[in-house]
């Protein structure tokens, strides 16, 4: 088990004004993502540092790029139209937003050689990101659009966005030495969507057919006795 955790709910009805305008909506947390981020790269590089020296992430430091790693990731679901709802500035866990991302605590030892030859090891990873990186920029272009005129997410479109959304935050949190596992794309959230979503197939009352059964060969008709003769 990954201990990056993402879970996303399913809304089916979505707002159109809102997914309109979503990328201008977003603009002042995708600034703030931004600048945290650089930040979060600077302490990583000095994490990486003490790794190697110590084979432990210093506590602080691991809270301090936990919490980038949690707030872009709800930033960008908000921005790939997984939710509608705005998430906060802020870094901590958030149980009750629609968009769940948290971070296990720290490793007791890392890995000196992982460490050392991270960028080597992510590689792979990154093959599998440039990818995903087109599945995600389609399912939500697709969402744009049906949302617009449907007011309705698909839960095929919304599988695809967590899909990708799932590796990219165990990815990066990988890249960024937070944990020594490799994220899988099997290793994903698993939906119960209701009856009424869209692209599954409408509902029905009317009885299962019921299928005749072999019982075997059948004994003939015991047939009716003669009728008895006139006197």
């Amino acid at each position: 088990m990954n201990p990056i955790s993402f879970e996303s709910d399913y809304d089916i009805e979505r707002s159109r004004l809102t997914t309109f305008f979503r990328l201008i909506i977003a603009i002042p947390w995708l600034i703030w993502v931004y600048i945290y981020g650089i930040g979060a790269q600077i302490v990583a590089i000095i994490a990486w540092f003490a790794m190697l020296f110590t084979g432990r992430y210093p506590e602080g430091m691991y809270s301090f790029v936990a919490g980038y790693l949690r707030l872009s990731t709800r930033v960008s679901a908000y921005a790939a139209l997984l939710t509608d709802e705005l998430p906060s500035f802020g870094a901590g866990p958030e149980p009750e937003y629609p968009v769940k991302v948290d971070v296990a605590p720290p490793q007791e030892r890392y890995n000196r050689w992982k460490t050392f030859f991270k960028l080597v090891l992510y590689f792979p990873q990154a093959l599998i990101v440039n990818v995903l990186a087109y599945v995600l920029i389609a399912a939500a272009f697709i969402s744009w659009f049906r949302i617009l005129f449907s007011g309705r997410q698909s839960i095929t479109m919304h599988e695809a966005l967590v899909v990708s959304i799932a590796y990219f935050v165990r990815s990066t949190g990988f890249l960024l030495l937070l944990t020594e596992a490799h994220p899988r794309m099997l290793e994903v959230q698993r939906f119960d969507p209701p009856a009424d979503a869209p692209g599954l197939p409408p509902a029905t009352d009317a009885p299962a057919a019921r299928v005749p059964q072999d019982t075997g060969p059948q004994a003939p008709p015991t047939p009716p006795p003669p009728p008895a003769p006139e006197a």
